[in-house]
């Protein structure tokens, strides 16, 4: 009996179970929807808050009322940035000079960036100075109306608070605030176009000049920095100030075309007036010769008048005389 021959499988018959392939679009589809899920409520929430520059150039005061009805008055070669926020009104200090009168507001407070410290003030009123001294950067600060509260941004150190007549000064990375009590009219002065000092170092006064005058002022020496000045300057022009300064302080101002240099003053020497020989000889061939001088008037001589010789009198004839009797 013949064996009959094996029959090969059938192609369609499963030798096991089958595995269903996954399409290789479906991991890129499933990221896809991932990221979709993370980015979705950015994409719902709106953008912040765009922030507004507020700039003035050099010798110009400027007066903003802001969003909130607070006002901004900021001096000469200044910018500001001020941004709206649901929780807070805030503002960042360049290199400026800005008055700043804050309405009330509990719920949103007024913050202030300057260096590596904010302001915090819910109202008030209050003057703040920011700018580039020889020993870092420096920002005073003055409270005229209301209270303030300065504490550095990383959180480290104790909160200094100032109220009205008080002035707090830091230097950025150089320690705590030091604080003191001062005029506050006199750092509101530039609004009414004067500069008032209350002995403040030349150095202070010299870069309050440099937002109003054309050509930079520069201390050509640093022990004059530090001499204290008191006084108001009217902003009425360069030479002015400048003539007033030199009046109360033991300075002099060196001009050119390119800058002021402010220096010690230099002894004056009294030079004698040197005339060159040649030019000398040739003046003295063109000089006229010199007339004669004109002799002395004499007086008049007075001759009297010649008298007429006296007149003689005839002589009177003898009187006879009688004879005597024989």
């Amino acid at each position: 009996m013949n064996a009959e021959p094996d029959k090969p499988a059938d192609a369609g018959q499963a030798a096991g179970p089958r595995i269903r392939q996954i399409p290789l679009w479906a991991p890129a589809v499933l990221m896809a929807l991932i990221v979709l899920g993370i980015w979705t409520p950015n994409l719902v929430r709106p953008p912040p808050p765009a922030w507004t520059v507020y700039s003035n150039p050099k010798g110009d005061i400027r007066r903003v009322v802001l969003a909130d009805k607070s006002l901004l008055r900021l001096n000469g070669a200044s910018a500001v940035r001020i941004v709206y926020e649901d929780r807070d009104r805030r503002a960042d200090m360049g290199q400026a000079e800005a008055a700043f009168a804050i309405m009330p507001s509990a719920r949103r407070p007024f913050l202030i960036d300057s260096g590596d410290r904010q302001v915090r003030m819910s109202e008030g009123e209050l003057n703040i100075l920011r700018q580039t001294a020889p020993t870092g950067a420096r920002t005073v600060l003055t409270v005229r109306r209301g209270q303030a509260t300065i504490y550095a941004k990383d959180g480290g150190g104790a909160a200094v608070v100032a109220g009205p007549g008080q002035e707090v000064t830091w230097i950025d990375g150089m320690g705590g605030p030091v604080s003191r009590a001062v005029n506050a009219a006199n750092a509101f002065a530039w609004e009414s176009h004067r500069l008032a000092y209350d002995h403040a170092p030349l150095s202070e006064v010299v870069a309050d000049l440099n937002r109003y005058v054309v050509r930079p002022i520069r201390i050509g020496e640093p022990k004059l920095g530090v001499l204290p000045y008191t006084g108001v300057l009217a902003l009425e022009g360069e030479d002015e100030m400048l003539r007033k300064l030199a009046a109360a302080l033991p300075i002099e101002a060196r001009r050119s075309a390119a800058q002021i240099v402010l220096q010690t003053p230099q002894p004056k020497v009294l030079k004698k007036k040197r005339t060159n020989l040649l030019v000398q000889s040739l003046l003295k061939l063109n000089r006229p010769s010199p007339l004669p001088r004109p002799k002395p008037l004499t007086p008049p001589q007075i001759h009297p008048l010649p008298q007429p010789p006296p007149r003689l009198l005839p002589k009177p004839a003898p009187t006879p005389q009688p004879k005597a009797a024989p």
